[in-house]
């Protein structure tokens, strides 16, 4: 059965590479979908760059998020449970999802990162990162570490004065668990993403016409988005684990059985929390966010 989660996982990372996947010839409507998707035209003079920055980003997710695929079923093997064990597909999703956000983060900031030279349009303000990234974005982003540190404290007090009963894992495992060191990771996700943003937003935008400049800013948007959802998968995985932890290991038999419920019912709680806030953001449309902010009362190409 966990093959199919497996091959499930496969498929959805290999979908992140619609323009490197498709024929020369064919990427430039591959584009105009993206474009639409950001809500401005395609600059014709500088397509190309776009196309290559675009596909450089979908290499590093389909490299990422294999990477993390290959990871989860290896350590999936290694544990004591095996291939088998009820864990596996959450393990397998979880590392596409790291992996995923991690290499599209590498590659958007290297992008955003570079630098370049040209004329500039005069803009009547300076953006900030709150014009680039959503609310419920840069909420979550910074939410989630906390509460990941928050449960692992919260499970190490409960093992501490014995609320989970004779369970097989002891205080001290709280602090070095898979879900610990991911909450320590989200932590310091939430710091690089914090500086480099800075970085990004300190970068000029060369552009020779407005058409351009709306493209700077929706690539940098993506780049600041992208670094965002580090600490925010990180986090989420990370009360995941917690959460797994101290619903399966806890003692059912003796007076944990409650705490070990509550541990699963949050388990099955987070993950229904967490796919309603996925599709609250993907309703949005947080790739026109930036448009919203900064170009609804300019004639910039065509809205989508």
């Amino acid at each position: 059965m966990s093959l199919v989660f497996v091959f499930c996982a496969l498929a959805i990372v290999f979908s992140f590479t619609p323009l490197s996947s498709s024929k020369p010839a064919n990427r430039a409507r591959e584009l105009d979908k993206y474009a639409r998707r950001l809500g401005v035209a395609v600059p014709v003079d500088s397509s190309d760059r776009i196309i290559g920055r675009l596909i450089r980003r979908e290499r590093a997710l389909l490299t990422g998020g294999l990477t993390g695929i290959v990871l989860a079923v290896i350590a999936a093997l290694l544990l004591p449970a095996g291939f088998d064990a009820a864990y596996v597909p959450v393990l397998v999703f979880a590392g596409l999802g790291v992996g995923s956000a991690v290499g599209a983060a590498l590659a958007s900031s290297t992008s955003a990162l570079s630098i370049l030279v040209g004329p500039r349009i005069a803009r009547p303000t300076t953006p900030v990162y709150a014009d680039y990234v959503p609310p419920l974005e840069r909420w979550s982003g910074r939410l989630l570490p906390a509460l990941a540190l928050l449960a692992v404290f919260a499970a190490w007090v409960a093992f501490s004065v014995g609320a989970l009963g004779d369970a097989r894992l002891t205080a001290a495992y709280m602090w070095t668990s898979a879900g610990a060191w991911l909450a320590y990771a989200s932590v310091a996700g939430l710091t690089v993403s914090a500086l480099l943003s800075r970085r990004i937003l300190g970068r000029g935008q060369p552009s020779t016409s407005a058409t351009e400049l709306a493209w700077n800013d929706g690539l940098r948007s993506q780049a600041l988005r992208d670094l965002q959802a580090v600490p925010v998968t990180l986090g989420f995985v990370s009360l995941l684990s917690t959460f797994f932890d101290i619903g399966s290991l806890s003692d059912y038999a003796g007076g944990g059985a409650t705490a070990a419920a509550v541990g699963l019912g949050l388990l099955a709680a987070l993950l229904a929390g967490g796919t309603t806030l996925l599709i609250v953001d993907i309703a949005s449309r947080p790739q026109q966010y930036y448009w919203r902010r900064l170009w609804t009362d300019r004639a910039v190409g065509t809205s989508a």
